[in-house]
């Protein structure tokens, strides 16, 4: 081993780099294409479950839609059969004829059915097996001993709905043998009618073999691919290579002595090199000594926007650098939405715009936000319509990009006597800048958002109570300071649980929407709305007497009452009972107000429902909250 390194000590540098690039080079192949090969299989079996969970949920939701698609046809007979159109009995003919005909496909080759039988076990409908119709089978038995059809009455008796595991025979295969399947049963409530449809286990198992075979065919390939195409690329960037290290190696020598500054991972302006001959090697040291100075600069500058406090204080650290790093004087800075779709001033050097203000509603005007490239009116004249100033002034727009997207356009103004060439190098250096800024910027404004969003419900769009738990000491003391009134409403919406009960959950977040929406349309800006618990909201109306609180929160059950709210193929109206208090009048303890809206609003509840209640002392009947 010493005879070796001594050998190897003794090689030029070419030599041993050459050497150590290709041993690089095999080690991290090597090392790649283990790491890439595992974790590749490790991802396969986490996409896999995912995949079927995926699969299996699409689909319950396509056999839940089957099923409801069945209970509203055979509804429609039923609608008819109340209305004397036909009889029940020609109701329920029509309603089995036309189940019976009922075909959808879950998979490329398989027809799926829909049945029906009763919550006593009678089978009314089974299109593969009519053998069935008309049976009992309330005591069948699968071979693991469930009694599918008891299943399927307890779960539609006890929640109206739900899905049912056993086992089954498949169309086209023999009796004797049964499947694993899922069915997903409703219970049609005026004929006791149970209605269901399902699918396969094995099914979905077998397209998950097929998915995994052909992800680790892809992986296979990728790896063949890479290997050809790595081998022919480490080849080129070799030859490359050897050719840029003969350079370097002839000035390495000179430059040694130099180099020995550079002991620190910080970048200081200690670390410039004492050498200003004017040779080749004197324009390296200049310009590596320029290269300090700037990242000096701008990790200082990264440094001091990571501390600031919010974006805010980042975007008027930026006017600062504009005005005194780089002396410009009319500039603007846009920050563009999460949406894409509009931009807003944060910065600027004038109360006045140098471009439309149709920009700000439609960013796709702004040729920057919408190219993502540098905009140069310098070298194109008029390459911006927006901008409004291009027969007196030139103007430079720098798209900011964070993750692959426009975050902002930063402007910078020019006077026509000026050329690029006078300002060109200060732009290069500005856009570095800009490049440093943009992730902190995108990070706060983000950190921001994300302290917004915990506040906030995310089916409603209210506040949650984690809101009001923070923000209700605040709020009752600057009410307190200001000497003014706040009217508080505790609203809950009429007979909400019939809903679910009914329709299932999905239809009562349809219905809260709904509801939000006419309650957010009937108070104004400044008021705040809260999400208090289930069908529950706490409104906050700011500065208003007893009568404007009064009259708002009618205007409040009047819109929920007229709202119309459609989903699942019906037209649902709800309304809406309303407590009313007013803080500090009713007590300067505004929980206590929250507690009195409380009380007036189940007194609305017991009073009749759909009406508002103002708080009386009479109500209250415990000093205990």
């Amino acid at each position: 081993m010493q005879d070796f390194l001594k050998l190897f000590g003794n090689k030029s540098i070419r030599i041993k780099v050459i050497i150590i690039y290709i041993l690089s080079l095999a080690f991290i192949g090597v090392i790649g294409y283990s790491y890439y090969i595992y974790s590749s299989i490790k991802s396969i079996n986490r996409e896999v479950s995912i995949y079927k969970d995926r699969l299996i949920t699409t689909k319950k939701h396509t056999i839940t839609n089957m099923v409801n698609v069945a209970i509203n046809s055979i509804n429609t007979f039923y609608e008819n059969y109340k209305d004397g159109e036909i009889s029940e009995a020609k109701a329920k003919k029509e309603s089995i004829k036309l189940i019976h005909s009922m075909r959808y496909n879950l998979d490329n080759n398989q027809s799926n059915y829909i049945w029906i039988n009763t919550v006593d076990g009678t089978m009314v409908v089974d299109p593969p097996k009519p053998d069935l119709n008309g049976k009992n089978v309330w005591d069948f038995k699968d071979k693991n001993g469930v009694q599918p059809f008891k299943e399927m009455a307890n779960i539609v008796k006890s929640k109206g709905s739900g899905f049912v595991n056993y086992c089954w025979p498949k169309l086209g295969m023999p009796e004797d043998i049964c499947y694993p399947k899922t069915s997903y049963v409703r219970l049609f409530y005026p004929w006791q009618w149970i209605v269901g449809s399902g699918f396969y286990i094995d099914d979905v198992n077998k397209d998950i073999e097929n998915y995994i075979q052909r992800r680790k065919s892809d992986m296979i390939y990728t790896v063949i691919l890479s290997i050809i195409f790595g081998a022919g690329a480490s080849f080129i960037s070799g030859i490359i290579f050897f050719f840029v290290l003969s350079i370097m190696v002839s000035n390495i020598k000179k430059i040694a002595n130099l180099s020995k500054k550079l002991v620190s991972e910080e970048i200081t302006n200690e670390l410039k090199l004492p050498y200003s001959a004017e040779d080749e090697l004197g324009c390296l040291v200049k310009n590596f000594n320029n290269f300090i100075d700037e990242n000096y600069k701008l990790n200082l500058f990264k440094k001091t926007i990571e501390e600031d406090r919010d974006v805010e204080a980042v975007y008027k650290r930026i006017e600062t650098l504009l005005k005194n790093e780089f002396d410009i004087k009319e500039f603007s800075i846009y920050e563009v939405n999460n949406s894409k779709s509009s931009l807003k001033p944060v910065v600027s050097s004038d109360v006045k715009m140098f471009c439309r203000q149709d920009i700000l509603v439609d960013s796709s005007l702004c040729r920057a936000a919408r190219t993502a490239m540098d905009i140069n009116s310098f070298e194109e004249e008029d390459v911006c319509l927006s901008f409004l100033y291009n027969k007196d002034k030139n103007h430079i727009c720098i798209p900011m990009m964070v993750g692959g997207g426009v975050g902002g356009v930063a402007q910078v103004i020019f006077d026509k006597n000026q050329t690029y060439k006078d300002i060109k190098n200060k732009i290069k250096r500005l856009k570095r800048f800009l490049k440093e800024a943009s992730p902190v910027i995108e990070a706060k404004r983000l950190l921001g958002q994300l302290r917004e969003s915990i506040m906030r419900d995310p089916l409603t769009g209210f506040y949650n109570r984690r809101f009001l738990d923070e923000f209700a000491s605040t709020f009752a003391a600057s009410v307190k300071r200001r000497q003014t009134h706040v009217g508080i409403l505790m609203c809950d919406i009429d007979f909400f649980k019939q809903v679910n009960d009914v329709y299932g959950h999905n239809v009562g977040d349809e219905v809260l929407k709904g509801v939000v929406n006419a309650i957010a349309k009937a108070i104004r800006e400044a008021d705040i709305a809260v999400r208090f618990g289930g069908e529950e909201f706490l409104i906050l109306l700011q500065d208003v007497d007893e009568k404007a609180a009064l009259e708002i929160s009618e205007r409040i059950r009047e819109n929920v009452e007229a709202t119309e709210i459609f989903t699942a193929g019906n037209i649902i109206k709800k309304t809406i009972s309303v407590g009313v208090s007013i803080f500090p009048n009713d007590s300067d303890n505004l929980w206590k107000c929250i507690k009195y809206s409380d009380v007036a609003m189940y007194k609305a509840k017991t009073g009749g429902r759909n009406r508002v209640v103002r708080f009386e002392p009479s109500m209250w009947e415990s000093d205990e909250y």
